[in-house]
């Protein structure tokens, strides 16, 4: 067998399956066990080297040297995971190894038959291993495969680092940079990743359960942006909708509902998936009603009139009508019907209400009037004034909305006025 065999290209040799290999004279034993046994579940080996008296030299540190006894050998397998020496000896074989990570340099020294590796770890230990094949294309893996697993555990660090900063953000409801925090983290484990399964399957394996947590807590942190930010849209839409802002009130319940469908999409255990459909759901049967709200509100205000004996009552509700409906004929209608209703039976049932409130104003100013012939002066003035009031928005509206009844408002506004000069003559004695 070479003394250096590149796994990758030259297929694996016996040993990993069989500690005894043939020679000259017979069987013999070369390790207790075959290398197979001492490879971590999915671990790839891509070098393989060996020694029959040398072993393992400790150069520096506090750990001891390994030689093999006997018939036994030295082995180094350089895998995509870390370094494996293994030594056979009588009782049984000694390991050592060294994860990628752990290594911070690899020397390759030739001499005149022979190469020496040595790596050195973070633990400041020197590890060296003399055979009489190349070394140095077993050294440019090493050191490949170290770069790579710094790179993948340098960004694995900055992904859990970033989901950190993450959590922060949304304790304090600051969505924007949670979301922030989210995509970056997301970019490192997803860079750290790369690296990894270049080395292939095997060194995937060996940090998949790193992996797996960093991208859970960071879907965990997206669900509960998007369901945070659902919820803030939902609380936005029902504000606007007290104050009478319908299309606003609209916008958001659509943000809202598409806020919880981007949480449902994302592969997390919280929130609970039964929450946010709960909430998805509310919002869109809250959207449902707000669809109506507009015309019911109008209605209501327009049955409470017609139910109000009072003219100065009724004029009131009839204003409030007014209002209503004209907010709801002015909402953007054209912009996939968000509403219900019809435009021209809008405008109707605001041509209609304009001449009931002209009439109520008028009817409550002639009601005002009729309070002047009482015996104080300041209730007559009083009385005066609030007939001023009425029959000046009864021509305000008529001016604007029905120019067929400005003149009887007008007129009306003119006796009141020469009434009012009359209550001003009056003796103030009587």
């Amino acid at each position: 067998m070479e003394t250096v065999i590149d796994v990758r290209s030259a297929g694996r040799p016996a040993v990993f399956d069989r500690a005894n290999t043939d020679g000259l004279f017979g069987r013999k034993r070369r390790l207790q066990q075959p290398l197979e046994q001492y490879l971590q579940r999915a671990e790839t080996p891509s070098y393989l080297a060996y020694n029959d008296q040398s072993g393992v030299v400790a150069a520096r540190g506090n750990s001891e040297s390994l030689t093999p006894a006997g018939d036994y050998r030295a082995y180094l397998l350089a895998t995509t995971v870390r370094v494996l020496f293994v030594v056979g000896d009588d009782d049984r074989d000694r390991t050592i190894s060294l994860p990628h990570e752990g290594i911070v340099a690899v020397h390759c020294s030739s001499g005149l038959r022979t190469s020496t590796l040595e790596i050195v770890t973070v633990d400041e230990d020197r590890w060296a291993f003399e055979c009489k094949g190349d070394l140095a294309p077993v050294r440019s893996f090493i050191d490949e495969a170290t770069q790579v697993w710094t790179r993948t555990l340098t960004e694995l660090d900055r992904a859990e680092s970033q989901v950190e900063a993450a959590v922060t953000a949304l304790e304090a409801t600051d969505f924007e940079t949670a979301a922030t925090h989210i995509t970056a983290a997301q970019e490192a484990l997803d860079n750290g990743r790369k690296r990894v399964e270049a080395l292939g399957e095997g060194a995937r394996a060996a940090v998949d359960g790193r992996l797996q947590s960093a991208q859970a807590r960071i879907n965990t942190c997206q669900r509960r942006r998007h369901v945070s930010a659902g919820d803030e849209y939902r609380d936005t839409a029902r504000r606007a909708w007290e104050n009478r802002s319908y299309e606003r009130a609209a916008d958001a319940y659509a943000q809202a509902g598409v806020e919880y469908e981007r949480a449902l999409a994302v592969t997390a255990s919280e929130p609970p998936t039964e929450a946010i459909t709960d909430a998805r759901n509310a919002v869109e049967a809250e959207y449902t009603e707000l669809r109506s709200a507009p015309v019911d509100a109008a209605q209501v205000a327009a049955s409470a009139a017609r139910a109000t004996t009072d003219p100065a009552e009724r004029a009131r509700h009839w204003e409030d009508a007014l209002d209503r409906y004209r907010t709801a004929y002015e909402l953007d209608w054209g912009r996939d019907r968000r509403f219900d209703g019809d435009r021209a039976s809008l405008r109707q049932a605001l041509a209609d209400i304009a001449v009931k409130l002209v009439d109520a104003h008028r009817e409550a100013g002639r009601q005002a009037l009729g309070e002047t012939g009482e015996s104080k002066r300041a209730a007559s003035e009083t009385a005066c004034d609030s007939a001023t009031m009425h029959f000046e928005r009864a021509r305000e509206v008529a001016a604007e909305l029905v120019p067929d009844r400005r003149g009887s408002a007008t007129d009306e506004l003119a006796a009141v006025s020469e009434q009012g000069v009359s209550v001003e003559a009056e003796p103030k004695g009587r």
